[in-house]
């Protein structure tokens, strides 16, 4: 079966920036696991960084329970 590619048209901008800001947060949080704990509280800085940025964008609490998920796992990371 081929995989069939979605019509531009019905691809919604939003969601295509929401998931590519999802996997940077994803790599960033694998880079700084692979870099070392030093890299931990530059990377809390980012995710503060932004939240407050996104703070007032509407239909974003998805992304922000995202944040959150990094930010435990860098913290865990940190204390372990």
């Amino acid at each position: 079966m081929t995989p069939v590619a979605p019509d531009p048209a019905t691809v919604d901008p939003l969601e295509v920036a929401r998931a590519e800001l999802i996997e940077a947060l994803a790599r960033m949080v694998n880079c700084v696991i692979d870099a070392g704990k030093a890299e931990v509280q530059p990377a809390l800085g980012s995710i503060k960084e932004m939240r407050a940025a996104l703070a007032e964008v509407a239909n974003l609490d998805d992304f922000l329970e995202d944040l959150d998920a990094a930010e435990r796992m860098l913290r865990l990371y940190l204390a372990t």
